[in-house]
């Protein structure tokens, strides 16, 4: 079956390193095959027959002495939850557009948190696997609730995709599935 691996917080201003083609080789190590990686943020692309999740604990446990938030979603899913995303989120325009996907850890309030905070500034859509936001890109960016992401007690149990990675990586799964 086909999964994508998305990891949060690797790779930031030289801290939490995870070398890409390392990890492809550990996941082929590991029984996965045909991996592949987007960008070097954390996006993989691979085939496993088994207990992907566990399979990817295990093997980010063992190879790095850090914590790596991340989570797995079958190939499937991924590509129904970004067909589900809102009209308003498909179409760019100059505003931000952003995939927070919910890592372990995120529990059902931060939905209505989010809700409940946002400005008028926000456009927001909370699916079971992802929040779709629309936020302003420059002109009144300070004063939509996106902006506030950091401080929000859900910020370390979301990784977030940019509009333009989160389809790049349902075009390839797209591909891999034909």
């Amino acid at each position: 079956m086909e999964y994508v691996l998305l990891m949060r917080g690797i790779n930031v201003g030289g801290k939490r390193r995870v070398i890409m083609a390392d990890l492809r080789t550990q996941l082929t190590e590991a029984g996965a095959s045909e991996v592949t990686s987007y960008i070097n943020s954390g996006n993989i692309l691979f085939n496993y027959e088994g207990d992907a999740k566990a399979m990817v604990v295990q093997l980010l446990a063992s190879h790095y002495d850090f914590k790596i938030n991340h989570t797995v979603i079958a190939a499937p899913d991924y590509l129904a939850e970004v067909n589900a995303a809102p009209e308003w989120w498909q179409t760019a325009d100059d505003h931000r557009y952003n995939a927070l996907f919910k890592l372990p850890g995120y529990r059902d309030k931060y939905d209505q948190l989010i809700e409940n905070k946002k400005s008028t500034f926000d456009e927001v859509l909370c699916t079971p696997h992802v929040v779709f936001w629309r936020s302003p890109l420059k002109v009144n960016y300070t004063r939509s609730f996106f902006s506030k992401l950091l401080s929000a007690p859900f910020y370390a149990v979301v990784s977030i995709r940019n509009r333009n990675t989160t389809l790049k990586l349902a075009r390839l799964i797209e591909e891999r599935l034909k």
